[in-house]
């Protein structure tokens, strides 16, 4: 057995020289073929729309994580753990769970809203065979509507239409401008 070329000689060969598997062994095809056929599977598997969904749920969760600890459980946790009273053990307790109970409220916040926007992105995309800052604003528009339609408060079904509507206009404008500048 012969020790794998480098670079290893891929079909196609190098310009100008035929391309293709001549002066290939069968076991050195073979692995081509394996790798190609690997190739094409991780690119179909990256480009699924269930993948991207759960790459954003994810992420989406990681970043949620890190901005309840920074821009939410921080003061909330500071305010707690000053006012309860108890050793110092147990004020760091207290102002841990509050952070926690931040952080995990950011998570699941960011998580539904990557995994909505993502899906809805995708889903959108693959509707219209095509890739444009259109795609962007009207999965803005429906992730804006999805995260305004469960408001924590019983409201009217006026003003949740309402509320869902400058939700959904907002995350639209918000995807489109983040859009426009990503793709400069």
């Amino acid at each position: 057995m012969q020790p794998p070329s480098f670079p290893p000689r891929m079909p196609g060969g190098m310009p100008g020289t035929g391309g293709g598997f001549e002066g290939m062994t069968d076991e050195e095809k073979a692995r081509a073929l394996g790798a190609m056929q690997a190739t094409k599977f991780l690119n179909a598997v990256g480009e699924s729309c269930a993948f991207k969904a759960l790459l954003s749920t994810v992420a989406g969760g990681g970043i949620g994580l890190f901005f309840g600890l920074l821009f939410g459980g921080y003061a909330q946790a500071v305010d707690e753990a000053v006012e309860s009273k108890g050793t110092t053990v147990q004020r760091f307790r207290v102002g841990f769970k509050s952070a926690g109970r931040a952080m995990g409220s950011y998570a699941k916040s960011f998580a539904i809203w990557g995994a909505v926007f993502s899906s809805s992105e995708c889903a959108i995309e693959s509707y219209r065979a095509r890739h444009d800052i259109w795609n962007s604003v009207a999965a803005g528009c429906v992730t804006g509507a999805t995260l305004a339609s469960a408001p924590k408060q019983s409201i009217g079904a006026k003003a949740r239409i309402q509320q869902m509507a400058v939700a959904c206009a907002g995350m639209a404008a918000f995807s489109g401008a983040i859009d426009l500048y990503m793709d400069r």
